[in-house]
């Protein structure tokens, strides 16, 4: 005789046991027929180990209780729960025709069907989760099909039987359950709801259209729960570029790490892809799936009509819908018409799993009960974010000395010869640099060795090979000695310490003759524009470059804080050759300012790394202490 099955006589007295069916989450599942009703079930036994723990006992007679108060057309229903002498035992219907998986990995899913199973799954799994029962282990195998096709949810609350609110693993790191669906909360121990449940039938929806899941999966439970927990999901078009845009936005919604981000409840997420898939493939193509869809009159009115039928509420598709509120939205009735089935044939191409290797947990039929721990106490931490932390400031620095030593340098001569001009009393064309003061007018002497045909002197300044800040003067035509006062305006206000310098001579419109030469500003460098700016950006640099950092250690969003971080690396360039310039007298050039800033945003882009590593630690330490 089997073992237990005495026990099993004696605690089902009406029924003839039959023989093993499977092993499954609650464990051994056997089959069995009612004598009196002639009725086939099946009888699922938690192991002995864990039905000798009080608190599992406890927590299996409360769920047992909850879920045989559960009456919906597409959740197993529950005869019987018996607790006696150590068994803990759940009578349930009997479901001959299989599992989504079997389907799936054989004759594969069309995305059609693949998506009217799903909407029957959240059908039920709103009504338990009205019921405040929660899954916790939705995945292809826990979707079953009675004898007449219907599609049933099965092994509720398993996993609260098992561990409570915890989600368990060995000391060995096996994960109890199965880490392919579970959500980010589960991973971390945080607090389960309806959106836990929505994430991993989502998860299992993105596998069912893309013969693949959503992270990468290298046969490594705990590393793929670290995905789950840490990572963002592969977008679904990427894999499966058929599938219509509205649906993909609907399930990569459903896989938002954040629980606020995903759909507030099962309906919601079901209405939402109803309404993507009738928008994509026409209404009636429900029908085509044969796939019956009970207990919600809301989905099946949203897969026939063209337009949302009048009173009935909407949900909107986009990924980036705000929280979902039911709402009335004004339509019309659908014509005759739009009832009969049109499907489009893009959706009858079967998909089936494309991988072989597969990350699977532990059945508690399998494991020591003593053994278990909470997943968190295993889970491996997030790399830490010193390395790139100390790469980010070796750039920053790198960018910094590329900005004082300078590349290349400013060009200087011309064909302005020697005591043909005077700039501020110095011959530019023999002096090594000349200075001014800007405040002043800038006096420019013309030698009787000028071109008698000169007609006006221009002043300007040369920064990174451009001219800017151009002033001139007109001159009197003649062979004598003649002289000018140039005013150089605002350039006093926005030139700092060394420059270059170019005086050109004119005649009609003509250049005769010019010299480029470097000057040296007598006006505080801090008084100027480029020293205000420098200031100012250097605070800007210093403020938000914390503010973004911070926003990345406190694990918010990720892709604002990662822009902002490359922008302050540009900015750090900026600064690096303004500084030098200031500082050093280091005049900027095309070459030493491009690389100072391509280096600078590398600067911000590993510091960003650095930051999502510390958010992903922290967030890991916190969940370790919880």
């Amino acid at each position: 005789m089997r073992l237990d099955e005495e026990q099993l006589v004696e605690a089902l007295p009406g029924y003839d046991i039959g023989a093993e069916l499977g092993r499954g989450g609650w464990g051994v599942v056997l089959g069995a027929r009612h004598r009196r009703l002639g009725r086939e079930v099946a009888i699922k036994q938690l192991p002995r180990a864990f039905a000798a723990d009080p608190a599992v006992l406890s927590r299996f007679v409360a769920e047992a209780r909850l879920l045989a108060s559960l009456d919906h057309p597409h959740i197993v229903p529950i005869y019987d729960y018996v607790e006696q002498d150590g068994l803990c035992l759940l009578v349930m219907e009997k479901l001959p025709g299989g599992t989504v998986w079997s389907r799936f990995t054989t004759s594969g899913l069309t995305p059609g069907t693949a998506c009217a199973l799903v909407l029957a799954a959240c059908s039920g799994l709103q009504a338990a989760h009205q019921h405040q029962i929660l899954h916790r282990d939705i995945k292809p195998e826990n979707l079953m099909f009675s004898g007449e096709g219907a599609l049933k949810v099965t092994d509720f609350g398993i996993a609260k039987v098992v561990g409570g609110q915890e989600t368990m693993a060995t000391r060995a790191g096996e994960v109890v359950g199965t880490p392919a669906y579970m959500a980010p909360e589960q991973a971390q121990g945080g607090d389960l709801s309806p959106a836990t449940d929505i994430y991993a039938i989502a998860t299992m929806l993105y596998e069912l259209l893309s013969g693949e899941l959503p992270y990468e999966d290298d046969g490594d439970a705990l590393a793929l729960l670290f995905k789950h927990a840490f990572e963002k999901p592969t977008p679904l078009r990427e894999k499966a570029p058929g599938i219509p845009e509205a649906v993909a936005n609907v399930v990569m919604r459903g896989l938002a790490t954040a629980p606020t981000d995903r759909y507030a409840t099962a309906e919601a997420f079901a209405l939402a892809l109803a309404e993507a898939c009738t928008a994509a493939w026409g209404p009636g193509w429900l029908n085509a799936e044969s796939v019956p869809l009970m207990g919600s009159n809301a989905l099946m009115a949203m897969t026939t009509a063209s337009a949302p039928l009048v009173g009935e509420p909407t949900v909107s598709a986009r990924p980036d819908a705000g929280e979902q509120q039911t709402m009335v939205r004004p339509g019309r009735v659908p014509t005759s018409e739009e009832l009969v089935p049109s499907p489009p044939t893009s959706i009858a191409v079967p998909v089936r799993r494309t991988i072989t290797v597969r990350a699977r947990g532990v059945g508690i039929v399998d494991v020591d009960a003593q053994q278990l721990v909470p997943v968190q106490q295993v889970i491996p931490p997030p790399p830490a974010g010193v390395l790139p932390g100390f790469a980010a400031l070796a750039l920053a620095l790198l960018a910094v000395v590329v900005s004082f030593i300078g590349l290349g340098s400013p060009s200087t001569g011309g064909n302005l010869g020697r005591g043909m001009v005077t700039v501020g009393g110095v011959d530019p064309a023999a002096a090594t640099t000349v200075h001014l003061d800007l405040a002043q007018p800038v006096p420019v002497t013309l030698s009787r060795q000028a071109p008698k045909t000169v007609t006006e002197v221009e002043l300007s300044f040369v920064v990174a090979g451009h001219r800017v800040l151009q002033r001139e003067a007109a001159v009197t035509p003649g062979s004598g000695v003649r002289t000018v006062d140039i005013d150089a305006g605002v350039a006093r206000y926005l030139l700092p310490g060394h420059m270059t310098a170019r005086v050109d001579l004119l005649g009609q419109g003509n250049e005769l003759a010019f010299r480029t030469f470097g000057v040296k500003l007598s006006q505080p460098v801090y008084l100027t524009a480029p020293g205000l700016a420098t200031l100012a950006l250097l605070g800007v640099l210093i403020a938000y470059t914390e503010s973004f950092l911070h926003s990345l250690r406190r694990g918010r969003r990720v892709v604002a804080p990662l822009i902002g971080l490359i922008v302050m690396g540009l900015l750090l360039g900026v600064v690096s050759v303004l500084a030098a310039w200031l500082l050093g007298g280091r005049q900027p050039t095309v070459a030493a300012t491009a690389v100072s800033v391509v280096i600078g945003v590398a600067a911000g882009l590993v510091l960003s790394i650095a930051g999502i590593r510390l958010g992903r630690r922290r967030r890991f330490r916190f969940t370790r202490q919880a």
